[in-house]
Parts: structure tokens; C-alpha cells; sequence
């Protein structure tokens, strides 16, 4: 099945298609050089590929050059390097720290369940319940004909709260500043977080939920068996980080897919087409309300939860380039989240410089061009 079309309301694309028109004749103020009180190297920020880091980016980058400080570069650079890692300086990082908790500190970010409390009523035939989570089920172990059987579920440390996961951040930053033999007062710091959260959440389609009677994730209990789960490639790429994900939705949810997809780039569209039917996506991924998905609460914190931080060094940026990177992070609560997302991901994706002018312009971070039609609310 092919992957779904990214919806996006008729009446708010033809708003769209008049702003992008009005793009070539405000090109010349989109691109105009630093004012003359920018001085010194230009900042360059930096961010590691993947999910929303590119377009948090490219928006400070936009942001930070329209207010006057040279920018090397309009998009945001991409490094190879943990971006964390590369800050410093005159370079500024966007790290997502839920993607960096589970992959540089699983055991923070999703601390080890106790062990399951087996008994002969409780206990799955198929799957036992203390089967590795990477352990591949035989045939007889799936669900497609059996009944639900539910496992005694125990109580288990939560996962990473925002809080938690930004922990995870400053540690790296303060071990590296040790080893470095940086003076505390100008070591690599966060400098700015978004004020929206990245909860990651299990998500299943409606006619899913309403089969199965889903309302949390714990109601995933003893169903799994038969279902094909999936998640984002940056949580799943670390073994450590995929293991424990997968014990704790096993021990803490009762949830044992008999398959995981791998190297998937989409996880929505893939339980949209029915390809997987349960997704981890992040609670602002705007793509659940497009395709009517439902999120399943989660209320003792089975899976983890973190912030996109900007990382830089105080001592390096002047006060008013750290005021505009704080401006930014701050307008990304949830809605920000979701807008940024919806303009940069699913099958029309406007470029990321493009993006930014755009976002900008709606939270009322920059002044639309004369030419521009601005509706009221939100142009999506």
C-alpha cells in the first residue's frame, strides 16, 4: 500500500499557494545580509539529521541572522558527530533529548522492570513473560487464534521525564567540560529548551482501538502477540536502547509484538496502511490527527519523555542572540511542535529555510512581507 498522502485543509493550502508565489518577491528581504551590528565569526548551528532538529535549526539560524548576528549558514548544518558534542564556541547545537537519553544512557532513560511474577492463570502460554524482548516467537506463540491472556503486570521505575532526560544532557556536557579542562565559565551549557515536551506514545488506528477495546497502554495487555509494532529509527537504532524499550512495553504493558518492522523511515505510515499496528510516535506528531490515530494514555510513564534543547556557550554568544534562541525555544510548546513538524515531514515538505520563514511568521517572531496574504490564526 503506498504511503499516505500528508493531508493538509484545501482552504489552508490555497493560502499557502499564495504565500509561496509571494516568496519571489520578498526574496531579497529573506536573504539580506547581517545588519552592521553583527560582528565577529558567525554563529553556526548545528543539529544531528533527524526528526525535528533540522527544522528547529534552520528556524534559529533564520531567526538569529534576521536580528542582526551572522549565521554561516541559513538551514543549519548537519554533523555526523553527536551535535551535543560539536557546541561550543560560536557553534550552537539542536538535540533532541529523547532521542540522546535513550541511546547514550538507557538504563536513565528506561530503567529495567522488575522481573515479571508468573502464575499458571497470569502467565501467556505462547510467550513467556520472562522471554527476552529480542527473542523471536515460533509460530505457536502468537495470538491470531488464541484469546487475550493477560499478564500480572508489576510496578516499575517510570521512564525518563523531560526533566530526567535533560540530566542525561548536562552530564555528557560536564564530563566532556572535565575532560576538555574547560574553566566552568566558559563550558558548553543548555542554553534554551523547547517548552513543549516529545512524549513518546503508543498510538494504534480507530478501528484498532475500538477491536480491541484500547483506551491506555496498559490495555495492550496479553494482545500483542499477534500485532506488528514499529518506532521511530532514531530510538531504535542504539541495541541497548531498542532492548530496553521493548522489556519495559513487555513487563510494564503486557505488550509482546510477534514482529518489530525495522529500518523504517515512516513509522505513521505504516500503521496507517496497516503494515504495523502499534507505532510509537511522539504525542505532537501532527500526523496522528491527520489520520484520526489514537494515542493510548499512558499514565505511569511507561515509555520516556524529553525536550529539543539548544546548546551553546554563554561566554561566546552575546546577550541578545541567546534572548533570540530563548524566543524560539519558547514558542515551540506543543502547538509550535506540531506546526514545525506538519511543515517539514510527510509528502509535501516545504524546504527547511522556507519552513522557518513561515513558522516564524505565524508565532509572530517576524513580520510577514507586504506581499504576503496572512490569515488569521493559523495558515495550517
Amino acid at each position: 500500500m503506498s504511503r499516505p498522502a500528508h493531508r493538509r485543509p484545501t482552504a489552508l493550502a490555497a493560502s499557502a499557494l499564495v504565500l509561496s508565489l509571494a516568496l519571489g518577491a520578498c526574496a531579497r528581504q529573506a536573504d539580506a545580509p547581517p545588519t552592521p551590528s553583527a560582528s565577529g565569526t558567525p554563529i553556526t548551528v548545528v543539529h544531528g539529521g533527524e526528526g525535528l532538529e533540522a527544522a528547529v535549526a534552520a528556524v534559529l539560524a533564520r531567526h538569529l541572522r534576521l536580528h542582526g548576528h551572522a549565521v554561516a549558514d541559513e538551514d543549519g548544518v548537519a554533523v555526523e558527530q553527536p551535535a551535543w558534542s560539536a557546541a561550543g564556541g560560536d557553534t550552537v547545537a539542536v538535540v533532541d533529548t529523547l532521542a540522546l537519553a535513550a541511546a547514550a544512557d538507557p538504563a536513565a532513560a528506561l530503567p529495567s522492570p522488575p522481573s515479571p511474577t508468573s502464575t499458571p492463570s497470569s502467565t501467556p502460554t505462547g510467550t513467556e513473560a520472562g522471554t527476552s524482548a529480542d527473542a523471536v516467537p515460533t509460530p505457536s506463540a502468537t495470538a491470531s487464534t488464541a484469546a487475550p491472556s493477560p499478564t500480572a503486570l508489576p510496578v516499575g521505575d517510570p521512564a525518563a521525564d523531560a526533566p530526567a532526560a535533560g540530566r542525561v544532557l548536562e552530564t555528557l556536557l560536564a564530563d566532556e567540560t572535565a575532560a576538555a579542562g574547560t574553566p566552568q565559565d566558559e563550558a558548553t551549557a543548555v542554553l534554551s529548551s523547547s517548552a513543549g515536551v516529545l512524549r513518546l506514545t503508543a498510538v494504534v488506528t480507530q478501528t484498532t482501538a475500538a477491536r480491541l477495546e484500547l483506551e491506555s497502554i496498559t490495555d495492550l495487555n496479553g494482545r500483542c502477540e499477534s500485532l506488528t509494532a514499529v518506532a521511530p529509527p532514531p530510538l531504535t537504532a542504539a541495541a541497548d536502547a531498542a532492548t530496553a524499550l521493548r522489556a519495559r512495553l513487555d513487563r510494564l504493558a503486557g505488550c509482546r509484538p510477534e514482529t518489530w518492522l525495522a529500518d523504517t523511515e515512516d513509522p505513521t505510515a505504516a500503521v496507517v496502511a496497516d503494515e504495523a499496528q502499534v507505532a510509537l510516535l511522539t504525542g505532537t506528531d501532527p500526523e496522528i490527527d491527520a489520520n484520526t490515530l489514537v494515542p493510548l494514555e499512558d499514565d505511569g510513564r511507561v515509555l520516556p519523555e524529553g525536550r529539543l534543547t539548544a546548546v551553546g556557550s554563554a561566554a561566546t554568544l552575546d546577550d541578545d542572540a541567546e534572548r533570540r534562541i530563548a524566543e524560539v525555544m519558547s514558542a515551540l510548546d506543543g502547538d509550535g511542535l506540531r506546526e514545525l513538524e506538519r511543515l517539514t515531514t510527510g509528502a509535501d515538505p516545504l524546504p527547511a529555510a522556507e519552513a522557518a520563514q513561515y513558522w516564524l511568521v505565524d508565532q509572530g517572531l517576524e513580520d510577514a512581507p507586504e506581499d504576503w496574504f496572512v490569515p488569521r490564526g493559523s495558515w495550517f
